[in-house]
């Protein structure tokens, strides 16, 4: 008689499994393809904040360039060192600094050494920089 309750169990077990499983399905293939919303919703969300941010520095720079050109703020000091501790400060190279600036590669060497300085435009744009930081930098660098 032991093995007929035995195999009742097992097959009262079977059944109970398969029933479960097949009422399971259609909310776990709901959970997966929200999962998959929710991640596409969320890439949407990172590209629109760095859009936003990059859009962000952007107007900082056009705003410090035109405070500076229409002498709303005090001459800006330019020094060879000066220059170059920006350069370090935002941990980019001469090449980044003079596509920002929208100059040579030469044109900033030449200003770190001291052989020449920057244009009133170049110099409004390098103190446009001194007011972002590393992430928008490179936000405008990506840009």
């Amino acid at each position: 008689m032991g093995r007929l309750e035995a195999t009742l169990k097992a097959e009262i077990s079977r059944l109970a499994r398969k029933e479960v499983r097949a009422m399971i399905a259609k909310p776990a293939e709901e959970v997966r393809r929200l999962r998959q919303r929710v991640a596409s919703l969320e890439r949407d969300l990172r590209s629109a904040k760095a859009a936003r941010a990059e859009e962000r520095a952007k107007a900082k720079v056009r705003t410090a360039v035109q405070a500076v050109a229409s002498n709303e703020t005090p001459t800006v000091r330019m020094s060879p060192t000066l220059i170059r501790s920006l350069r370090n400060r935002l941990g980019i190279s001469q090449a980044d600094l003079a596509k920002l600036v929208g100059v040579s590669t030469v044109a900033v060497g030449n200003w770190e050494s001291g052989k020449s300085k920057p244009r009133p435009e170049s110099k409004a744009r390098v103190a446009a920089l001194r007011g972002l930081g590393r992430r928008e930098i490179k936000r405008l660098l990506a840009g």
